[in-house]
């Protein structure tokens, strides 16, 4: 088998994920692997088995990039993986882990990395620009994108643009712009659709709409979409977040304009599970 270099990225608040690390690590080494892992992590697992190094200084040397963890884990490794375009494969050691492919008590299935029995799945992006003040800001979701009330608010009222249209005028709790891999995350606990990750679209799900009409939108992925708030007396009042994290605060000055990103990000299938079969085994059988 040939040589390869992982890089990997282990969440360690996890209970358990150090040790998980640690056999993940014995596997790949077993298997001819070499592993590297950020150099602030020196001293918490795999003592001389792991190449500590910054994260910059590697990554373009990986054929992949390994999370131990949950989605949690995964989505926020996104973010640092998606410049480099390099694979992701997600070993689930949390609860759900619907994003990633294999559990721990799977990695005979990693010798599919040197054999090359595998699949990489491009997953779609969305891309947000935040016009804010003069300044501009761009910023790239795995789930999605949302503008939502802020901690004193009660309501917020927001204008939904389509191709500089306005289309929908909402008093609700925010809205959620959302991939179809986001469609079981924040949109699916808004009451949105589950979308099969093969469907390119663009999600638009209303949160707790004052208006008879609350259904998901589902836009083509060639469209943009832009969000405006009408709120004008407390800018507090109305939060930018992208894949859960808090961005920033939005005034009736400020716009988000969300396209489909030119990027996606690889994720690497050692299993033979299709959607159907990831939405049985992770949502419907825990149901």
């Amino acid at each position: 088998m040939k040589e390869m270099r992982f890089f990997l990225i282990p969440n360690l608040d996890k209970a358990g994920a150090a040790g998980y690390t640690q056999q993940i690590v014995d596997k790949l080494r077993q298997l001819g692997g070499r592993c590297y892992a950020d150099d602030y992590n020196e001293g918490k697992f795999a003592d001389g088995l792991v190449e500590f190094v910054p994260f910059q200084q590697m990554i373009q040397q990986m054929d992949a990039v390994i999370t131990i963890g949950g989605d949690g884990t995964i989505i926020r490794s996104c973010k640092r993986v998606m410049p480099y375009e390099k694979p992701m494969l997600g070993i689930n050691v949390g609860r759900l882990g619907f994003l990633a492919d294999i559990e721990i008590n799977q990695l005979d299935l990693l010798e599919h990395l040197f054999t090359e029995e595998y699949q990489v799945e491009q997953r779609t992006l969305l891309q947000a620009v935040v016009k804010k003040q003069g300044t501009t800001g761009i910023f790239y979701a795995l789930n999605d994108v949302s503008v939502t009330k802020g901690g004193y608010a009660k309501i917020v009222d927001l204008e939904i643009y389509c191709n500089g249209r306005m289309i929908m005028d909402y008093r609700a709790d925010g809205v959620i712009l959302s991939t179809p891999t986001g469609s079981t995350g924040y949109a699916m606990s808004a009451g949105g659709p589950i979308i099969d990750p093969g469907i390119d679209t663009i999600g638009l799900t209303p949160i707790c709409p004052h208006s008879m009409f609350s259904r998901t939108i589902l836009f083509s992925p060639n469209n943009v979409l832009e969000v405006h708030s009408k709120e004008v007396n407390n800018s507090a009042n109305v939060v930018f977040s992208v894949d859960g994290e808090r961005m920033m605060t939005l005034t009736s000055e400020d716009s988000v304009v969300i396209t489909r990103a030119d990027k996606t990000m690889g994720f690497i299938r050692l299993t033979q599970n299709n959607f159907c079969d990831m939405l049985n085994m992770k949502l419907l059988e825990r149901g």
